[in-house]
């Protein structure tokens, strides 16, 4: 493949770490930075400035879906999509660059109905891999009979489950450079907490039929960012969320039936930023959201019936980005308020959208 041969070592390095996603899968551009930022020890901007080199070599498709690009950290503005030639390809590369499957760097791992690959099986002890991204693949039969797998080196582990119920594997938990785990399903009927008790980041992504937020979250004490993204049947966040002391982060984007936040948000003492950007049903912010005093940073672009509550004039130092619709509902507050900035920013609508059903 040309477009493959005229890369950089390093890029090439990237690009093959795309074969441990599935074909013609729409994922959010700020999942795979993360994922490459903890693997190669990137900064996000750099993994974007990547993300677009394969892109305008074919390699995969990178769609925006709005005009922010980029804020926080957080590229939740793009979709990215690779096709099965380019996704093969880069398997067949990683085959190659070791015979041995043990000893491979990236290793796909393929169940169907409960069968393993012969590699994993008839051995007198577990199997040990030397592979740092590992991709776990099952359909929709499988029953969470896992074989014992060790793998000390893994960093990040990407499981595609297809299967309504499920229970993570046990090998997890002997992972010690573990730093990402990317869990796709289509229920999102798992928990977490047992398997993962250091778990500090969690991103819900186009879960189309996610009505309420599932009950372990809250019980992941030790989250620091939450993201849920184009959500659009979920009406609320559990009052549960309010006992993640640690969080620093909560984005709630493009939910468009969210009508409330928590009502005891100010239990979240360590929150720094809030992003409501999308939920035009939100009603108001939470009525002691004032007492949030290391909040400095919240986005609200497309809340035009957000109303605000006095006690927003409590915060100090305090950075507002909004829109056209929003922003007047914080200039009654500039006089009130000590150190407030608001930013007007436009907002974009964009057909790419459509890519995602």
């Amino acid at each position: 493949m040309q477009s493959f041969d005229a890369l950089t070592h390093n890029l090439k390095e990237y690009f093959l770490d795309m074969g441990s996603f599935l074909k013609d899968q729409k994922i959010i551009a700020s999942t795979i930075i993360d994922v490459w930022s903890e693997l190669h020890g990137k900064d996000n901007i750099i993994c974007m400035n990547y993300l677009q080199e394969l892109a305008s070599h074919n390699l995969l498709k990178l769609l925006p879906l709005g005009k922010n690009k980029y804020e926080d950290g957080f590229f939740n503005e793009f979709l990215v999509k690779q096709d099965n030639i380019s996704r093969e390809f880069a398997i067949h590369q990683c085959e190659k660059e070791s015979l041995s499957i043990l000893q491979r760097k990236r290793l796909n791992l393929d169940i169907q109905e409960n069968k393993f690959p012969n590699w994993c099986l008839n051995q007198t002890q577990p199997v040990t891999l030397n592979a740092s991204l590992l991709s776990i693949s099952t359909d929709d039969s499988f029953t969470s009979c896992w074989v014992e797998i060790r793998c000390p080196n893994v960093e990040i582990l990407v499981l595609n489950l297809s299967s309504s119920t499920y229970a993570l594997p046990n090998f997890i938990a002997t992972m010690e450079k573990l730093k990402v785990v990317m869990i796709i399903n289509h229920d999102l009927e798992v928990d977490v907490t047992e398997t993962l008790q250091s778990l500090q980041e969690i991103e819900i992504d186009y879960c189309y039929n996610l009505i309420e937020l599932p009950h372990w979250v809250s019980q992941v004490v030790s989250l620091k960012k939450l993201s849920i993204t184009n959500c659009n049947k979920l009406c609320r966040l559990l009052e549960g969320i309010c006992s993640l002391r640690n969080l620093e982060m909560l984005r709630v984007i493009s939910c468009s039936n969210l009508f409330e936040l928590p009502k005891k948000s100010e239990r979240l003492n360590n929150l720094r930023l809030l992003d409501v950007s999308g939920c035009f049903q939100l009603k108001k912010l939470p009525l002691e959201i004032g007492k949030l005093q290391k909040l400095k940073k919240i986005l609200m672009r497309d809340c035009y019936r957000c109303e605000l509550p006095d006690s927003v004039k409590n915060l100090e130092n305090l950075e507002v980005r909004c829109d056209e619709g929003t922003i007047f509902l914080w200039e009654r507050f500039k006089q009130k308020m000590k150190n407030l900035t608001i930013i007007e920013e436009e907002t974009e609508h964009n057909l790419n959208l459509l890519q995602l059903f």
